[in-house]
């Protein structure tokens, strides 16, 4: 992530921002998991297959990890001044 000439450090942080920016980084990890649950679950074999999510709910959980993503973005640019990866958002 490139930065900006008002960026700084992790360091320079006040107890809000690191909640702030935890939160959004942990909000992420969930929608990662939920997304993985419905489309990377193996097989048991002999037990069961699992069966494929009805779309309205794949495209819930995909459009929950892309708003987690750029809040995560967002959250490092407004607190730490980073540019946001090219090709994001």
């Amino acid at each position: 992530m490139a930065q900006t000439e008002r960026s700084h450090g992790p360091e320079q942080l006040d107890a809000e921002q690191r909640r702030q920016l935890r939160r959004a980084h942990e909000r992420l990890r969930a929608a990662s998991k939920e997304l993985e649950a419905l489309i990377a679950t193996e097989p048991i074999k002999g037990r069961w297959e699992p069966e494929p999510p009805p779309p309205e709910i794949l495209a819930a959980a995909r459009a929950a990890l892309g708003d987690a993503y750029e809040a995560v973005v967002r959250r490092q640019h407004e607190i730490l001044g980073w540019e946001p990866p090219s090709g994001a958002g």
